[in-house]
């Protein structure tokens, strides 16, 4: 498997020649996971940008979601990573509403050019999916790229 540094330097040759999907689509190639998304903070609502279903390759988007019915919550509260592998055994989503629709996630923040997370890159499935710690430190690796240039900003959030 290539270096992580490799890894990055075909992802910014993968964004420069095909769009940011095309990232999310080789992205996803790394992993078991179903769905690979690209996610904007909008104040409650979690707003689709960029999205890849593996077995549906030609759905380019899903619905935006309220950010609290998602794990992408876990990310804008924390300004981190939020990874669960597989949520019904995952105590932290004992309560959480997609904890039986959504068992493995792995997303990290977009950070804008303001210094606080606008939004997520996340990997998702509905079965629980098993993910390397380095394809997490590879999706922590790609978000600058993804949030360089896109000009967002966090909105204003509850803290």
């Amino acid at each position: 498997m290539n270096s992580e540094t490799e890894q990055l330097a075909q992802l910014k040759a993968i964004r420069e020649r095909d769009g940011v999907r095309a990232m999310l689509i080789y992205l996803n190639g790394l992993t078991e996971h179903r769905y690979t998304a690209l996610y904007r903070f909008d104040c409650e609502q979690l707003t689709n940008i960029y999205f890849y279903d593996r077995e549906s390759p030609a759905t380019e988007s899903c619905a935006d979601i309220p950010i609290m019915a998602s794990y992408c919550m876990f990310v804008r509260a924390t300004d981190n990573k939020f990874v669960t592998m597989d949520s019904t055994g995952d105590e932290r989503l004992f309560d959480h509403p997609k904890r039986l629709e959504v068992q493995s996630y792995c997303g990290v923040p977009l950070i804008g050019e303001d210094g606080r997370a606008f939004g997520t890159i996340c990997h998702f499935d509905p079965q629980a999916v098993t993910m390397s710690d380095r394809n997490v430190e590879l999706m922590e690796a790609v978000a600058p790229l993804l949030s360089a240039g896109m000009g967002l900003r966090a909105p204003n959030k509850p803290r």
